[in-house]
């Protein structure tokens, strides 16, 4: 390591002049053991020179509590700290060996986070024998099934049928969280599948009707085949329609699973509770998530519903915990909330962004502060934003 970095970082942040970038870079230095006797010596070196009664600058001391514990300190604190530099730098020095000035119990001890790649093509396709293929943006494959050929063209599957069977097959197509696919089906319905999602489908349409299932979210543009409905069937909505363009939202972390007509025409009902609304584009059927609400239509721009389909989160006026489900899924994170501002944001990003640029974005709103953390041990811990207070 550099020892005058060290050194200027201290100095920087002694004189409440470090950046967010700098704090960043001194706090992650100070967590390090092998940094402790390095930062013991400039102290000493700063206590020795002012022989103990410098008196720290209130802001310098402000900035350094409120990097520490996440919030303004109190008048009486700053005042108590202003008697002596030493207590200051002490501070700084339990920041570094892992300790706090100020008990922030909730905050926790875990290693910096410098970035997160986007998501991107990949998937999981499951045969009807079981077996599956991993899928990335870069396979060039075909897959035999029955009279079925399946063709891989980086982040598309295509299918075509050579003759029907008189057993229908049914494979599912499954995104991770951070992953997204195209497939277009046997009929030439395209279906984009976007992160954290399954649809489960036939391999030929055999029958009266072309249905497929959905967990998670996808953008259907069907083929128009009057003589075969197609449905879509979810959790909460069952969709029927001839020959359109349409948006599922249906994650079971959601309220609502919401259904939006691009083109065409759909019908919606939710199985078993009522007899269904017909939309016209730019409206979508909500179902919430209980159940126990008859299905409601309301009014939308379309485009932006399925931005996603083109690459863009777009929020208009969402609430900070949808877009951390958002952020949750397409970087395969986790977030805690050490606090929950009433905040709402309207804008687009683009998701090619890698997360530390989305989450400098959200920042500039300045009503909410975030930090990237590694993931702990185990083989189910995860990457992790906290919501700090």
């Amino acid at each position: 390591m550099d020892q005058n970095r060290l050194e200027y970082l201290f100095s920087r942040n002694a004189a409440g002049q470090a950046t967010p970038d700098e704090l960043r870079e001194f706090d992650a230095l100070m967590r390090q053991p092998a940094h402790e006797a390095a930062i013991k010596t400039a102290i000493d070196q700063l206590f020795r020179t002012t022989s103990g009664t410098a008196t720290m600058p209130e802001k310098a001391i402000q900035a350094t509590l409120q990097h520490i514990t996440g919030k303004p300190a109190s008048s009486s604190v700053v005042r108590y700290l202003r008697r002596s530099w030493w207590a200051a730098a002490a501070g700084l020095l339990l920041l570094g060996s892992g300790a706090w000035l100020l008990t922030r119990p909730r905050h926790e001890a875990v290693a910096p986070l410098a970035d997160k790649v986007p998501g991107g093509n990949k998937a999981v396709l499951t045969l009807a024998d079981g077996s599956t293929v991993a899928l990335d943006s870069s396979g060039q494959q075909v897959i035999g099934q029955q009279q079925t050929t399946i063709r891989q063209s980086g982040g598309q599957l295509q299918y075509s049928v050579q003759a029907r069977s008189a057993v229908t097959a049914y494979n599912t197509l499954t995104t991770p969280r951070g992953g997204q696919f195209r497939v277009i089906l046997p009929d030439g319905t395209a279906v984009w599948l976007n992160t954290a999602s399954a649809l489960r489908y036939p391999t030929a349409f055999n029958g009266a009707d072309r249905t497929v299932e959905l967990q998670g979210e996808a953008y259907f543009e069907v083929a128009a085949n009057a003589a075969q409905p197609f449905r879509v069937k979810t959790a909460r909505q069952e969709i029927q329609v001839l020959g359109t363009s349409f948006n599922i939202n249906a994650y079971t972390n959601e309220a609502y699973t919401v259904t939006t007509l691009v083109d065409g025409r759909v019908k919606v009902n939710t199985p078993g509770k009522d007899a269904g609304v017909v939309l016209e584009p730019g409206q979508q059927a909500i179902a919430a998530r209980n159940g126990d609400q008859p299905l409601t239509v309301a009014r939308t721009f379309a485009p932006d519903v399925i931005a996603w389909k083109n690459g863009l989160f777009l929020f208009d006026n969402a609430d900070l915990e949808t877009v951390m489900r958002c952020l949750e899924r397409w970087y395969d994170i986790e977030v805690k909330y050490e606090a929950k501002p009433d905040i709402h944001y309207t804008g687009q990003i683009a998701r090619s962004q890698p997360l530390s640029k989305v989450v400098h974005m959200l920042e500039q709103t300045g009503q909410a502060r975030f930090r990237l953390v590694r993931a702990g041990q185990g083989q189910q811990a995860k990457d992790r934003i906290i919501i700090l207070e």
